[in-house]
């Protein structure tokens, strides 16, 4: 004899644990929409994993993850955007593609790597039932984790007002978002065991509470863009590309003395007067090693020129590559806002300015003859 359970009666869904089929909801009621998807990696991960392996949404969790990576970039990396598609605009297409790429690079590479690793792990741990398409879905899942931390650290270090994140700060962060990408990724290792199915709906008070969350996401989203725009309206000056004719912003960096410790501070205004070449370079960068001689050929051709190079990455790397090397050049360290009131998006970046402060020159990119066009200015005033 069977009995029969009463609406009010009936136990709570849970998300299916084995491949024996779950009962079904009406199919009004199956799909969770996009904020309710969002808010499950959060308030109930199981749930959201279990989501994504509906076989009638295949490739779902991996549009949910780019929507919610465009967020990201609008909520966290807009003025950086912004000054790479005003640099195609007003310099060169190619030099704003090429600013752009990095701006993305810097903010998805480490994200997008764990992504991979994480869909290799569930593919590898799903057993005789493994699909990799399944399991880049429920990868994407955890990969939320990521993008969910670094939302929301980068707009609360900006409404604080916070010049620098302290260094533990930062290290708990990353633990943080890594630990619950792993967390998730273990999670995802059962449901990737299962075969393919139509899942059951979550309940409905689950869905409502990851729906609150999900628009919390987005509340958070939109305060960040709102302060990127606010900061693009009141900071033009940085988000434009430096151009022939403005006038060189001030500088104060320290110089970059033996084993990279940072010493006096070197000033623009010091060299009032003479013509002045800036370049901006990294360790790392191949074309910028590339024509560092031909700026230690110019300083020692030109003395009354003042030379100063700028380095973005590794103050006693550089250093110990001047020494080795025996360069001529004033060897300073970047604070972060001198290269970005600089416009530089791309290394090495040469900016020429003349006696007045004015500048003459911007080289993105080592294909100019600086000689030239010093020897142009030192004889024209």
């Amino acid at each position: 004899m069977s009995a029969s359970l009463e609406p009010s009666a009936r136990p709570a869904a849970t998300p299916p644990e084995s491949g024996m089929a779950a009962p079904l909801r009406p199919a009004a009621e199956r799909a969770p929409g996009l904020f309710a998807r969002i808010g499950l990696a959060i308030t109930h991960p199981r749930w959201a994993l279990t989501v994504a392996t509906d076989r009638n949404h295949v490739g779902r969790s991996g549009s949910d993850l780019i929507l919610v990576i465009l967020i990201l970039l609008a909520a966290t990396h807009l003025r950086g955007l912004a000054s790479a598609i005003w640099l195609g605009a007003a310099v060169s297409p190619g030099l704003g593609l090429r600013a752009a790429v990095r701006v993305l690079t810097g903010a998805l590479t480490v994200d997008l790597g764990l992504l991979l690793l994480g869909a290799i792990a569930v593919f590898a741990l799903a057993g005789s039932r493994r699909n990799l398409g399944r399991a880049f879905d429920l990868a994407c899942v955890a990969a939320l984790a990521l993008l969910f931390v670094d939302l929301g650290a980068t707009v609360a270090v900006r409404t604080a007002g916070v010049a620098a994140v302290p260094s533990a700060v930062g290290w708990l962060l990353s633990g943080l978002s890594y630990g619950w990408m792993g967390t998730l990724i273990a999670l995802a290792v059962r449901p990737a065991r299962i075969a393919p199915q139509r899942v059951p709906a979550p309940p409905a008070e689950v869905v409502a509470r990851a729906r609150r969350v999900g628009w919390i996401v987005a509340a958070v989203a939109a305060l960040g863009v709102a302060m990127q725009i606010v900061w693009i309206r009141d900071n033009l000056e940085l988000v434009k590309p430096m151009k022939t004719g403005d006038e060189a912003p001030a500088i104060a960096l320290p110089r970059i003395g033996p084993a990279g410790a940072l010493g006096e501070r070197v000033t623009l205004a010091a060299s009032r007067g003479k013509v002045t070449v800036i370049d901006f370079w990294a360790t790392w960068c191949k074309p910028c090693l590339a024509s560092m001689p031909r700026l230690d050929q110019l300083a020692r051709a030109h003395p009354e020129v003042a030379v100063l190079t700028i380095n973005l990455d590794d103050p006693a790397g550089a250093r110990a590559l001047f020494d080795q090397r025996g360069y001529a050049l004033a060897l300073l360290a970047d604070d972060g806002d001198t290269s970005e009131r600089y416009g530089v998006t791309s290394i090495p970046h040469t900016v020429v300015i003349d006696r007045h402060g004015v500048i003459r020159e911007v080289v993105r990119g080592n294909g100019a003859d600086l000689a030239t066009v010093v020897e142009a200015l030192l004889t024209s005033d």
